[in-house]
C-alpha cells in the first residue's frame, strides 16, 4: 500500500468508527418491530411494523389512518411517481450542482414494495409505521442500501427517507440499519424532487437544519394519484410547468397522456398502448 493510501485509511478509520459507534448507542431507544408475511423480511430487503413514537416520525401526535387498505395495483404509480436527486458536494459554504433527478425506486423495488406494503398496511395498527430497507450491489465489495418509512394521516400519504443509496463495505452498517432503518448515516446527501399533489413536509430551515439535519419526507395525496387527476392551479411544486388540459380533444388527450408518462406514473410500454389506443379511436 501506497504511503498516500495508508494515510487516507488512517484518516477515514476514526470517522468510521464514530459512525457505528453513534449508530450503536443510538439502538437502545429504537421501537419495537414485527413482521407480518414471510416476503416482507429477506435477507437484502424488509418491509416491516415499528411502533411510533413522535420525535422520530409524524410531527404531530397519533393515530395514523391505519389500517390502509390498497392494492399493489394501486401502489405502483404512486411508488413510480416518487424522485429524488442528490444535492451538490462542494464546499462548506458552496455546495456544487444537484445530481440529475431519479426515480427513488427502480422496477424490482416498485414491485416488491406494491406487494410488501399491501401487506404490512393492511395490518398496521394506529400507532405503527411502515419501515423498510432495500440494498442493491454496486460493486463486488460495495452494496447500497435505501431504508425509510411510510405512514398515512387523513388523505396523505408520507414517506420518510432515512438514507437513499448510501454505499458501504461493512457487514455491521447493513445490521445496524436493520435495526433502525431511520437512522441518517451521511446526513441529508440527497432530496426529494416533489411532482404534482406532492409537497415537501420538513423545509431546510437554514442554520438549525445544518447543525441537525433531518431527514426529507414526502406527503402524497395518494386518491389524486392514484386516479390520475389533472392538477388545479397550483398543484405543481414552483417551478414545474402548469397544466391545462381540454378534455374533450385528441391533443390534450395526448398532452395528459405524455405528462403522466413523464411523471413516471405509467411505463413507456403503458404510455405506447394508450396512445396507440387513443389514436386508433380518432
Amino acid at each position: 500500500m501506497t504511503a498516500g493510501g495508508k494515510e487516507m485509511r488512517a484518516r477515514s478509520t476514526p470517522m468510521l468508527m464514530m459512525t457505528v459507534l453513534a449508530v450503536a448507542c443510538s439502538l437502545g431507544s429504537v421501537p419495537a418491530s414485527r413482521v407480518v408475511c414471510g416476503m416482507c423480511e429477506e435477507p437484502d430487503r424488509f418491509v416491516r411494523l415499528q411502533v411510533s413514537t413522535k420525535d422520530r416520525h409524524a410531527e404531530s401526535t397519533q393515530p395514523f389512518s391505519h389500517p390502509f387498505r390498497w392494492s399493489a395495483e394501486q401502489w405502483k404509480p404512486i411508488l413510480r411517481s416518487i424522485h429524488v436527486q442528490k444535492r451538490g458536494q462542494g464546499a462548506l459554504f458552496f455546495p456544487g450542482p444537484n445530481g440529475p433527478t431519479l426515480p427513488a425506486f427502480t422496477p424490482a423495488e416498485v414491485d416488491y414494495l406494491s406487494e410488501t406494503l399491501t401487506r404490512a398496511f393492511a395490518q398496521a395498527q394506529p400507532s405503527e409505521v411502515v419501515v423498510f430497507g432495500l440494498t442493491s450491489p454496486k460493486t463486488q465489495e460495495i452494496i447500497e442500501i435505501t431504508t425509510g418509512a411510510w405512514f398515512v394521516k387523513d388523505t396523505q400519504l408520507h414517506l420518510i427517507l432515512g438514507n437513499y443509496r448510501e454505499a458501504f463495505t461493512m457487514s455491521n452498517i447493513r445490521e445496524l440499519l436493520w435495526q433502525d432503518p431511520l437512522h441518517m448515516i451521511a446526513g441529508a446527501l440527497y432530496e426529494f424532487v416533489p411532482g404534482p399533489y406532492q409537497s415537501l413536509t420538513r423545509e431546510d430551515n437554514g442554520l438549525g437544519t445544518f447543525l441537525i439535519p433531518e431527514a426529507p419526507q414526502l406527503a402524497l395525496s395518494y386518491q389524486q394519484l392514484s386516479l390520475g387527476v389533472p392538477p388545479l392551479d397550483g398543484g405543481y411544486e414552483k417551478g414545474s410547468p402548469p397544466s391545462a388540459y381540454p378534455d374533450s380533444s385528441l391533443e390534450g388527450k395526448l398532452q395528459r397522456l405524455k405528462q403522466i408518462r413523464d411523471d413516471g406514473l405509467i411505463t413507456d410500454d403503458e404510455y405506447a398502448a394508450k396512445k396507440k389506443a387513443l389514436l386508433d379511436g380518432f
